[in-house]
């Protein structure tokens, strides 16, 4: 009798990835002067909101623009501002469904400032962002892993899979928090805007559970209790811990946190102090690597298995380094000058930017490092300051090619401030870990066999197309009722959705019935 072995996997359903425009204005703070020229920007995308319908994924985004400039004043000093621009786009994904779950990211190519006609203190953006979106759904199944006994396997293969520890489990946090507002912000009179984003910094497995840590990032917008009644902004991070119960779960096993705002709610209390309740949906899912060896994927006589095509995402190699960054820097005005720095730690760490090369990947990112310090003033007042350390390495992967996936960790291992005269020396040292990934197509048996499909007609063949003056893939799938996924499904030289030409010929796939 042959053996089998019963998995739970986390199958790819579908994946896509398309080019959108985000256009937006953004705004000069009543705070900053106005912008005579532009010195830097830079821009990266974050997912808000994710809702799948049938064969598509809608994305709620926000792009965040970080601008240095020139002001527009005698002095022509050097300022910096930060603006969000929401945004929704979609993306067309074969065999999506609501209730699937889902990986979005976003890649921002491109991103341009334009000063806006109707108002100096305005500036058109226009960026180009390049969404992947994949969708997933878990299958229980029975897998064949021998061969049967009287029957000749054509072709074997040892396959790896993570084996899903029960389903996803799902748990909603209440964050809160009671803050006090930075010496320099006047106190609040009025909430304008409350904006916040949820990060796991942490996870682990114990029996029966997950212990989930992180961090809620808000940012206020507000109207000072001043006689201008001028706007301000200021941020703010909450650390939480809680846990997911998965009762099957075991130490030792692999685990993926997922951590979604649902709600942000910031309330003024007794001056200077604010109050924060953000509640946080955890999505948590636990595996098991397990490696089946000489699984036939082929068989001569296949009758009483079904042949499965298995999508999954297949780890291909993972690797490490240690990244050395140094720091010196003036003391940020208006804060006061530095009498001895109490404590140094890294808040935050980002990456910003990851590249992969064959068997090397090539990442950039940054380190925020909080720095609490007695102050030279006469009442030797203590202060904190943030100092941004930016840093640039590679961490070698073998088996790693352009066309795949990476996944970056950065931890950091030792921070240190020192003061020379006015100055702050910073040192810091992260370890940096890069696991690449990639899709990969397993074909299985699965016992009983597969139903018995009446005769069709001879199959509807593709018709051929030529694109006209202001044809779009949307608009000629609309046309031909059918979907942009299949045109691309058809039309494998195009690579890109967004660019097709007059007179280009491409294969219209057949209505589908019913």
């Amino acid at each position: 009798m042959a053996g089998t072995e019963r998995l739970k996997v986390n199958l790819v359903q579908g994946e896509n990835i398309v080019q959108t425009v985000v256009r937006g204005q953004i705004e000069v703070p009543e705070a900053k002067p106005d912008v005579e020229k532009i010195l830097s920007k830079e821009a990266k995308a974050k997912v808000r909101s994710v809702s799948i319908v049938p064969d598509k994924v809608i994305v709620d985004g926000t792009l965040t623009l970080q601008v240095m400039y020139v002001a527009f004043i005698p002095d022509q000093s050097v300022h910096s501002m930060h603006a969000d621009v929401n945004f929704t786009t979609y993306v067309d994904v074969a065999g999506a469904e609501p209730g699937m779950d889902y990986v979005v990211e976003f890649t921002v190519e491109d991103v341009s400032l334009t000063p806006s006609r109707d108002n100096a203190c305005k500036s058109d953006v226009a960026a180009v962002l390049s969404v992947f979106a994949k969708v997933m759904d878990i299958d229980e199944l029975e897998v064949l892993t021998t061969t049967p006994s009287g029957n000749e396997a054509l072709e074997t293969q040892d396959i790896t899979v993570e084996h899903m520890i029960d389903d996803k489990a799902t748990k909603q946090v209440i964050v809160s928090d009671t803050f006090e507002l930075p010496e320099e912000k006047p106190d609040v009179e009025n909430i304008l805007d409350t904006k916040a984003e949820a990060e796991v910094t942490g996870k682990r497995v114990l029996a029966g559970k997950v212990i989930v840590d992180g961090e809620v990032r808000l940012r206020v917008l507000y109207t000072g209790m001043v006689p201008e009644q001028s706007v301000h902004d200021l941020h703010h991070v909450i650390k939480f811990s809680d846990f997911v119960e998965v009762p099957e779960a075991q130490p030792g096993m692999n685990v993926q946190v997922r951590a979604e705002v649902e709600s942000a709610d910031v309330q003024p209390v007794v001056c200077p102090k604010l109050s924060a309740d953000v509640i946080v949906k955890l999505t948590v899912f636990v595996s098991e690597t397990r490696t089946l060896r000489n699984v036939p994927t082929r068989l001569k006589d296949e009758s009483g298995y079904t042949r499965k095509k298995l999508k999954v995402d297949r780890e291909v190699g993972a690797g490490e380094t240690q990244v050395v960054i140094r720091e010196t820097t003036e003391v940020p005005e208006p804060k006061p000058d530095i009498m001895k720095v109490l404590e140094s730690m890294v808040d935050r760490t980002e990456v910003t930017e990851t590249n992969i090369l064959k068997e090397k990947v090539i990442i950039r990112g940054y380190s925020d490092v909080e720095v609490v310090y007695v102050s030279v003033k006469p009442d030797q007042s203590v202060h904190a300051l943030h100092q941004r350390l930016n840093f640039r390495t590679f961490v070698v992967v073998p088996g790693a090619e352009p066309d795949m996936k990476v996944k970056v960790k950065v931890t950091p291992e030792f921070v240190s401030v020192d003061q020379q005269c006015a100055d702050l020396h910073t040192e810091a040292v992260l370890k940096v870990k890069a696991t690449v990934t990639e899709m990969s197509q397993l074909n299985v048996y699965v016992p009983g066999v597969a139903p018995t499909v009446a005769p069709t007609p001879t199959p509807c063949i593709p018709t051929d197309y030529t694109v006209k003056s202001g044809d779009t893939l949307s608009s000629i799938a609309a046309a031909h009722g059918i979907t942009v996924a299949m045109i691309l499904a058809e039309n494998p030289q195009i690579t890109n959705p967004d660019v097709i030409s007059v007179g280009q010929v491409i294969k219209i796939p057949c209505k589908p019935m019913g």
